[in-house]
This record gives structure tokens, C-alpha cells and sequence, in this order.
């Protein structure tokens, strides 16, 4: 049986979820890692030469799916020449804030038939979005973190970003990739209303979705301790089970 060949930017708490959900799959070849200091990632497990801090020498292996777990710059960088040839899942789905990444991911996917992922990371109900499409008529999600989760002075309270959601994921590239997400599976980044409040001292992350359309309205709400950075305790595992169906066959595609 051939083995499709994986590789992965980034080995921070969800890329080390996403490497062990690979490493479960005897199906998968993982063909790179690439972490700015390879010594790093030796705890992993990885055969030797897989880790690597050169991304063009990583690319030239001929991986069949590509799994950004780093920063959103990794995604403008490479997703487009990726997309030419392989599959692209992006964590940090916030890069599609610029409109000129979007189109040109777009129009890559379009003409190579390649897909491109991004996982619900925490947050439910995207396929739900997806499948309602035409018939919505306005999403809001709004984030409750504390400032020190959302780069702000640990004291800051109140709202501190409401409008488009193209905007919030501008402002906080770090902090609210779901709103990325959740904007691509329903109305789309200028359409999709973000609210992000500060709680001082809040050690949870909260996110609720407000969904109307013709016969539906919904409300989801997820919340999630803090790991003490950006990441919430439950997206390490929804991101192994966004993998585990990507590799399925399955996985929700934005563009």
C-alpha cells in the first residue's frame, strides 16, 4: 500500500497533537518537520534527517498534504505553491484575512483540484455553516479571553475589538483563528460580525456563535481552560480529530 506523504510546519502543543495523531497511522509517511531548531523536536520520535529548519529543502520531499501549525505567514508564504501539487491544512486560518491570499488560494484550487483545510480548531458547528450556505443571514462569534491570552495588558477589561471579522483576525492573528474559521464556512470574513472581550484573570477561553438564517437560528457556545498561551486545553484534540479525517477522506474544505 503506498503511504501518503505528510509534512508539518511547526511543533508547538497543537503541531506535537497533530505529529502524534500522524505517528498513529500506518498509512502515513511523515516525510518532514520543520521547526526553526530541529534539536528540539528530537523527543519525537522522528527518523533521522525528517526534522529540519530549511522549508525549501522540506517542500522539494514531495509531500501529498502539508499541515500548518506555526504562524499565519507560514500560510501566505507557502500555501499557494503548495496547493499546486498537494493538499494544504492551515491552523492559522487567520491568514486569509488578506483578500489577496484568499483569492489566490482560491484560484489554485480551482484550476489544480487540490484541497484546502482548515480544522474547527475550538469550536463547533462548521459544518453545520457550510451546509446552510445561501440561507444565512448573519453570524456573529464572539471570544471571552483574558488580556494576557489575547497579547494585551493582563488588566485590560471590556470589549476590545467589534466589527468584521477580517479585521479581528488582523488585529489578533494569534487569538482568533476560529473566527477565521468560522467565517470561511459560513458568510465570509467581511459578512461575519467578531466581538473579543478581556476578563482579567480569566483562566477559560469562551467562544459563542450566534447563527441566523432562513428557518434556522442557532446559538453555540464551547468553552476550554487556557494552556497558558493562545491555545485552549481542547484544541490539541479536536486537532489530532481534524487530521484523523482529513486522512479519512473526509475534513471540512474552505476554498
Amino acid at each position: 500500500m503506498q503511504k501518503r506523504k505528510v509534512g508539518l510546519f511547526g511543533v508547538g502543543t497543537i503541531g506535537r497533537a497533530v505529529l502524534a495523531e500522524l505517528q498513529k497511522h500506518e498509512t502515513v509517511e511523515v516525510v518532514f518537520v520543520v521547526n526553526r531548531d530541529p534539536a528540539k523536536v528530537a523527543d519525537l520520535g522522528l527518523a533521522p534527517g525528517i526534522a529540519t529548519a530549511d522549508p525549501e529543502e522540506a517542500l522539494s520531499r514531495g509531500a501529498d498534504l502539508v499541515i500548518e501549525t506555526s504562524v499565519a505567514q507560514v500560510v501566505a508564504d507557502y500555501a499557494p505553491r503548495v496547493l499546486e501539487t498537494a493538499d494544504f491544512c492551515a491552523f492559522s486560518g487567520t491568514a486569509l484575512s488578506d483578500p489577496a491570499l484568499e483569492a489566490q488560494i482560491r484560484e489554485v484550487t480551482a484550476r489544480s483540484g487540490r484541497r484546502f483545510y482548515l480544522p474547527h480548531g475550538a469550536v463547533l458547528g462548521l459544518d453545520g455553516l457550510s451546509d446552510a450556505g445561501p440561507i444565512l443571514k448573519s453570524v456573529t462569534i464572539t471570544t471571552r479571553k483574558s488580556g494576557k491570552s489575547l497579547g494585551l495588558a493582563p488588566e485590560t477589561e471590556g470589549v476590545v475589538f467589534e466589527g468584521p471579522a477580517r479585521e479581528a483576525c488582523r488585529k489578533f492573528p494569534r487569538n482568533v483563528n476560529v473566527h477565521a474559521a468560522v467565517a470561511m464556512a459560513g458568510v465570509g470574513m467581511d459578512r461575519t460580525l467578531s466581538r473579543i472581550l478581556a476578563v482579567p484573570g480569566q483562566g477559560v477561553n469562551e467562544h459563542r456563535i450566534e447563527v441566523e438564517g432562513k428557518g434556522l437560528s442557532w446559538v453555540i457556545e464551547a468553552s476550554s481552560p487556557s494552556l497558558g498561551g493562545v491555545t485552549g486545553a481542547y484544541t490539541p484534540r479536536s486537532a489530532a480529530g481534524s487530521i484523523a479525517r482529513i486522512l479519512g477522506g473526509g475534513g471540512l474544505q474552505i476554498v
